[in-house]
């Protein structure tokens, strides 16, 4: 593939259009209620991504796979492996589905596993 010095359109149209944080949890929590999720399963998203934005102190569209890895690291001396994968599959979902709607162009996600939590 031969590079290039000019953005694609789809490239631009992501620059153009950057979604804010508000906007991208407002579309998210949308098509939960469009899914027809459970009101407990809305409210669980919102509590991961609240205590993940408190702990990263940045917005979540913001996020890069640094910011995520940083955040496990952290976690782990603070929280349980099994919180630590509830909030990561919480941010699975929600940067899926910003991916999926080109509302962002990588998904900081892509790359991160869930931890071996060990049976006692």
């Amino acid at each position: 593939m031969k590079r290039r010095k000019e953005l694609s359109e789809e490239d631009l149209d992501l620059i153009r259009n950057k979604v804010t944080e508000d906007e991208a949890l407002e579309k998210l929590f949308k098509d939960c209620c469009l899914r027809n999720l459970r009101p407990a399963a809305i409210e669980y998203y919102m509590n991961e991504f609240y205590a993940t934005k408190k702990m990263l102190k940045k917005d979540l569209v913001d996020i890069k796979q640094e910011d995520i890895e940083e955040f496990i690291v952290r976690s782990k001396t603070q929280i349980s492996i099994t919180t630590i994968n509830t909030r990561l599959r919480a941010l699975r979902a929600f940067y899926n589905y910003l991916k999926k709607n080109k509302l962002i162009s990588t998904n900081p996600m892509k790359n991160i596993k869930l931890l071996r939590d060990r049976q006692k």
